[in-house]
């Protein structure tokens, strides 16, 4: 079966597109106007997208039809003069194509480009999708007061109409993933078990929910819980098949590795496959810190892992790492190790809440 196009990279042609208009650059727009057009024919359903390409497509028989009026004269009007909310979408699209591609500082500073213009956006549940998306990217830099706000814009918006749902879903999802991270155990267990029972007839949503639980277990190191959770989302088949699917199968691999269960080596070995397989930076050094310590140690490639991270700012998550490492150390009774690890998820700790976006 043929995988539909991201509205995200089409989003982003799109974006390229405007960018060849306002340069007058008719050769290449009419060219990028042919690529978008076959690929909106396997695209997935996105509104939004559809919308962004009439409105271009407006402005590129405008461009076609002044350079064929005034070929050899001065053109009586220039694209140089942007309309406000093709801009405002132009910043947008290019902003999620950057968060799909897990370069989120990048996709923050487009997102903020966008929020300039977000006054000409008249329609207010634009407004909520476009607070939950830099809510997403603030949450994934770590930057959890911001997200909190915007998500808390987008859920005023989303409750006033019930089919908006399944983003009031992911939207507590986020704000439950948040408490999870600064250790708000309790309230994110409560928010999941809340929105566990109102997403059940929405598989894909219940199930990134339930994986939710999984990974707050997993921070209490509740090893066997976190299993059971993590097996229970990747029953559900729209999770298994999914690129959250990749990080639940190597979630669970750790797991069982630190429970010393039969089949965790081989489950490592396709979730190292995927994670190459889909460029997954955050999940390939997780892996080769995994099999490195638990299966063919190699200090130096556990090492190598942390640095990966550090190198994609990823640093929340290699403080977690580390904590793990750490507590492997000290069950072997090599204190000065364990320590020397904890110092590392303490610096990776601070770096996370005082970068932010740049």
């Amino acid at each position: 079966m043929r995988t539909a196009i991201s509205a995200a990279e089409v989003g982003a042609k799109c974006a390229d597109w405007y960018s060849l208009m306002i340069a007058r650059d008719i050769e290449k727009s009419i060219a990028i106007k042919q690529e978008i057009s076959m690929l909106l024919s396997n695209m997935e359903q996105s509104d939004k997208v559809l919308a962004y390409y009439s409105l271009l497509e407006f402005r590129h028989q405008l461009l076609l039809e002044e350079n064929q009026s005034h070929g050899n004269g001065p053109a009586i009007m220039t694209m140089s003069q942007s309309d406000p909310f093709l801009e405002f979408l132009f910043y947008f699209m290019n902003g999620q194509h950057e968060f799909y591609k897990n370069r989120f500082k990048a996709a923050i500073r487009l997102y903020v480009k966008a929020e300039n213009l977000l006054e000409h956006v008249t329609d207010n549940y634009e407004r909520a999708e476009f607070y939950q998306r830099i809510a997403e990217g603030y949450y994934h830099i770590n930057q959890y007061t911001f997200a909190v706000s915007y998500l808390e814009l987008a859920l005023n918006i989303f409750k006033m109409d019930e089919s908006y749902q399944e983003k009031v879903l992911y939207a507590e999802l986020v704000l439950a993933a948040i408490d999870t991270e600064i250790n708000r155990f309790t309230e994110a267990e409560a928010r999941y078990q809340r929105i566990r029972k109102e997403s059940i007839d929405r598989p894909f949503a219940h199930s990134l929910i339930v994986r939710g639980i999984g990974l707050n277990r997993l921070r209490q190191n509740l090893q066997e819980e976190a299993k059971e959770y993590m097996e229970l989302a990747l029953s559900i088949p729209d999770h298994a098949s999914s690129v959250v699917g990749l990080k639940t199968k190597a979630d669970l691999s750790f797991i069982k590795l630190r429970l010393g269960e039969t089949g965790a080596i081989d489950l490592l070995a396709e979730a190292e496959q995927l994670a190459c397989e889909r460029g997954n930076i955050e999940y390939q050094a997780r892996c080769l810190i995994c099999r490195h310590l638990h299966v063919d140690f190699d200090q130096t490639k556990v090492d190598r892992g942390i640095q990966m991270l550090q190198e994609e700012e990823l640093y929340f998550d290699a403080a977690e790492v580390c904590e793990e490492i750490s507590r492997f150390y000290e069950k072997e009774g090599k204190y000065n190790l364990a320590l020397n690890y904890m110092k590392i998820a303490r610096d990776m700790n601070v770096l996370q809440f005082t970068l932010g976006s740049d």
